[in-house]
């Protein structure tokens, strides 16, 4: 006797379990109204911690203003000029090092010597000779976001096993027609994996080196806040660096969705 199919899955089918995306957002909503809560009963000090319609208000009427915009935009430049220049050195320096063992052995001691440093004990050094703002900002970045980039691009080098070698040897093509066609490929998505992470860090650091030695931006403006006692301008921005993040990665991962069209999705991710 033939078993019956299979039930089919009730899973996203109407009546079914709720898509990961919605309890990931009712979730978020129940703490946000556990916030407003705590904040309006005094549970929490309200100087310091203000009930979120308070910062939400505080928000709108700052990017209503342009004053927030401003400091985004100058924080977002920051963070996609130091992300390039450490995302580039980052995967050129790795896969170099993955393809070529030779030059890897060569490069290790310092790599692991330069990889584990604080990008923020950095500001002082970059101080003397870039002084405050942009420049600074960048160079500090671009080091922090540079390892990332480089463990995933030394990992994604070593993708391309022997058995795709062999046959990039069966057809006859050249060193380089092997790195360019063979290797780099295959290397792509581990690159892509550790570009992503790269990018947080770099909005990351830009914030935190805004705070310590930039005269504007949103990690400056957050300090100004906290130090002027004005949490609700100091709440906002920390939205604000979120929303940033946010949209940075999912502006990333589309890129990379088309960048990697050729891969199974389940590769993409």
């Amino acid at each position: 006797m033939i078993p019956p199919d299979p039930p089919p899955s009730i899973e996203g089918v109407r009546g079914g379990s709720s898509p990961p995306a919605a309890g990931g957002l009712f979730l978020l909503i129940f703490l946000l109204i556990l916030w407003e809560a705590l904040s309006r009963l005094a549970l929490l000090p309200p100087d310091a911690v203000p009930p979120v319609s308070v910062i939400g208000e505080e928000l709108w009427g700052l990017i209503i203003s342009g004053e927030l915009v401003g400091q985004a935009g100058l924080t977002i430049g920051r963070a996609l000029a130091g992300f390039g220049v450490g995302g580039v050195g980052g995967v050129a320096l790795g896969f170099a090092c993955g393809v070529f063992p030779g030059f890897g052995r060569a490069m290790r001691m310092t790599v692991e010597f330069l990889r584990p440093m604080p990008s923020v004990a950095l500001i002082p050094i970059g101080i003397l000779f870039l002084g405050l703002g942009f420049g600074l900002c960048v160079a500090v970045a671009g080091f922090a976001c540079a390892w990332p980039a480089y463990v995933a691009a030394v990992a994604g080098a070593a993708t391309a096993g022997p058995e795709l070698r062999d046959t990039a040897r069966v057809y006859g093509l050249r060193r380089w027609e092997s790195i360019v066609f063979v290797l780099a490929p295959a290397a792509l998505p581990q690159i892509m994996a550790g570009l992503r992470t790269g990018l947080a860090v770099a909005v990351a650091v830009v914030v935190t080196t805004e705070m310590a030695a930039a005269p504007n931006g949103l990690g400056s403006f957050i300090l100004e806040a906290s130090m002027a006692g004005r949490p609700g301008r100091m709440y906002a921005g920390i939205v604000a660096v979120g929303l940033v993040g946010a949209g940075l990665n999912a502006v990333f991962v589309a890129l990379r969705r088309r960048a990697l069209a050729w891969m199974p999705e389940a590769g993409q991710r």
